[in-house]
């Protein structure tokens, strides 16, 4: 089976020089992501991952956005089984801390995004 037309098609989409710019620049975009308010493994993965995909840096923010909420999950979903349940309570309330703020963050590339928020 031949796949070097496969192997061309797979090197057209991924030039090393871009990919080689991406490894370089994820300590920049984490630094970014964080300063911006997003925190969760992974986040910059969600945001290159958009922008490979197509999306305006607009929509790559809300795929990191989507993925920071994804990772803190839902507060109904702490079980109040073996745990003491203030404590339990005390845990359904900070996921839904985290929830709001990850919300009410600004999109920094939003237009007419207040950015003194996010400060």
């Amino acid at each position: 089976m031949d796949h070097t037309a496969h192997n061309t098609a797979v090197q057209d989409l991924h030039p090393e020089a871009d990919v080689r710019r991406q490894r370089r620049n994820i300590p920049v975009l984490i630094g970014n992501l964080k300063a911006a308010g997003l925190n969760m493994p992974g986040v910059d993965t969600a945001y290159r991952a958009a922008l490979f995909a197509g999306a305006t840096d607009e929509m790559a923010w809300e795929a990191a956005r989507r993925h920071e909420l994804a990772m803190i999950g839902f507060p109904d979903e702490i079980s109040d089984a073996g745990l003491d349940l203030s404590k339990a309570e005390a845990m359904r309330k900070r996921r839904q801390a985290l929830i709001d703020t990850c919300r009410s963050l600004p999109n920094p590339f939003a237009l007419g995004a207040d950015l003194s928020v996010a400060a």
